[in-house]
């Protein structure tokens, strides 16, 4: 079968950072289907070759080393730039009626902001392009809670039946993400031990350096609580702590990680002013270089109370996981780009070694999402020497993918893409998931806006505020540092 993809939103600024680079790596590695054509379709006045140059010139600055002129010529005979409003059902009819063939799967990709999906979709209803095989595309933010998120959500359905739409996280795209199945399931070691018995907590984090920038207007909208932990942060907590799906299909995965979100505990008043810490970045030094603070970036100089940071303490009350506490945090302007999940196990009480293994020398699992993608074991070794005992030190025993992996040619959306060209879905999020994460979220969210709980402020270049480490000390813990 043909395929068309279709990008509304064709020439912005995702489709040229993710989509096209993306598509280019499908190419690159000999996995773009023979006929499949990408058309980019937006209101400005692009002509083809200038549009070309475009997506060539990104190319070239996110590709590095991978860009091949011999592979972009091939790519680029698939690109067609298309003048429209997708909005307007004559113009996709046009669209229809000069480009797409009967015979040919299509593919529509929605990279511009949520307020006008439901008017495409009814503008594509109406030109006859939502077919029964029409897959649609969507990126987050789907809402800012659940109410909203209904609204939107509702937009979509009117038109397209759950099976037809792919709710993009391309963090889901990962291959150390995507690994978590394999490395639970498919390894007897780590399965009988993979529970509160065995776990003493588990710690998800995403850290960034970059600030708000240009994106300051949509950021302050959103705040780290809904632009991160909603959406990426829960769905890496459910591929950790979910039960093993009777297979790897779509409908299996979904259905085991929406038990997870559905037994998330909810917050009490109480524990959300103990047990959430937000933040908001001040002016620092970040890389040797000074920055400004989150205020500083917005031009018209308003207040906000947005977070740019948040750390929070989860528990999932389950059989497997009651009393394991989750600790998750997210934030910008921080010392380093790093994401990882650490799985802390429980420390054995033996008066064997009492007398070296003090507090914090427990065995942890560390799992490296971002920049290096990896996992690693960190275990007690004896030093080597002639002392008359067993001197023990940490050491690491690296998991890793193998070189051929480390050296891959695709990023995390080309997974997620391919996966839409293939049909499959596993790796997408259902409406079930997205309500039962926003319930959750919500909970807290209104718990802070109740409280009017202002975020305190951090230094840019730091690991963020004092209270997200006294959070963890005073459960006589600390958040992992892996180099």
């Amino acid at each position: 079968m043909n395929t068309d993809i279709l990008i509304v939103g064709g020439d912005g600024d995702l489709a040229l950072r993710k989509l096209y680079p993306a598509f280019y790596y499908l190419t690159l590695n000999g996995y773009m289907p023979e006929n499949t054509r990408i058309f980019g379709m937006a209101r400005t006045h692009n002509e083809q070759d200038a549009f070309l140059a475009k997506v060539n010139e990104w190319l070239r600055d996110s590709t590095g080393s991978l860009y091949d002129e011999k592979i972009w010529q091939d790519f680029s005979q698939r690109l067609t730039f298309i003048r429209g409003d997708s909005t307007n059902p004559d113009d996709l009819r046009r669209i229809k009626d000069t480009h797409f063939g009967e015979g040919h799967d299509l593919i529509v990709y929605l990279a511009v902001p949520p307020l006008i999906f439901g008017k495409i979709c009814t503008a594509l209803e109406k030109c006859g392009l939502a077919k029964p095989t029409t897959r649609l595309v969507v990126e987050k933010p789907l809402g800012d809670s659940k109410e909203s998120f209904l609204a939107i959500n509702n937009e979509l359905r009117r038109v397209f039946s759950e099976k037809q739409l792919y709710r993009i996280d391309h963090y889901l795209g990962k291959e150390s993400v995507q690994n978590l199945l394999a490395l639970r399931f498919a390894n007897d070691i780590f399965e009988p031990i993979w529970n509160s018995k065995h776990i003493e907590h588990i710690q998800i984090s995403v850290t960034e350096t970059v600030g708000c920038g240009n994106r300051w207007d949509f950021y302050d909208q959103t705040g780290a609580m809904r632009d991160m932990i909603q959406n990426h942060l829960l769905q890496v907590l459910c591929l950790v702590c979910m039960e093993p799906p009777i297979n790897v299909d779509a409908d299996a995965v979904r259905t085991e990680k929406l038990k997870i979100l559905r037994c998330l505990k909810p917050m009490s008043d109480a524990e959300i002013e103990t047990n959430t810490v937000r933040g908001q970045y001040r002016k620092g030094i970040v890389a040797g270089k000074a920055v400004p603070g989150y205020l500083e970036e917005d031009e018209g100089g308003r207040a906000s109370f947005t977070e740019t940071f948040v750390a929070l303490k989860a528990e999932i009350n389950n059989f497997r996981w009651s009393g394991t506490p989750i600790y998750i945090r997210t934030g910008k302007r921080l010392d380093r780009r790093h994401s990882e999940i650490v799985i802390q196990f429980k420390q054995s009480k033996t008066n064997l070694f009492a007398d070296q293994l003090t507090q914090n020398c427990a065995n942890q699992l560390i799992i490296h999402l971002q920049p290096d993608e990896g996992i690693y074991l960190r275990v007690k070794n004896k030093k080597a020497g002639l002392d008359a005992r067993v001197p023990l030190e940490d050491r690491s025993m690296d998991l890793s993918f193998s070189d051929n992996a480390k050296a891959k040619k695709h990023d995390a959306y080309t997974r997620v893409l391919f996966d839409v060209i293939r049909n499959d879905q596993t790796l997408f999020i259902s409406e079930a998931e997205v309500e039962a994460a926003w319930d959750w979220v919500d909970r807290i969210i209104n718990g802070w806006k109740g409280k009017n709980k202002k975020p305190v402020g951090y230094e840019a270049g730091t690991s963020g505020p004092v209270e997200a480490i006294e959070m963890l000390a005073r459960e006589g813990r600390r958040w992992n540092r892996s180099e």
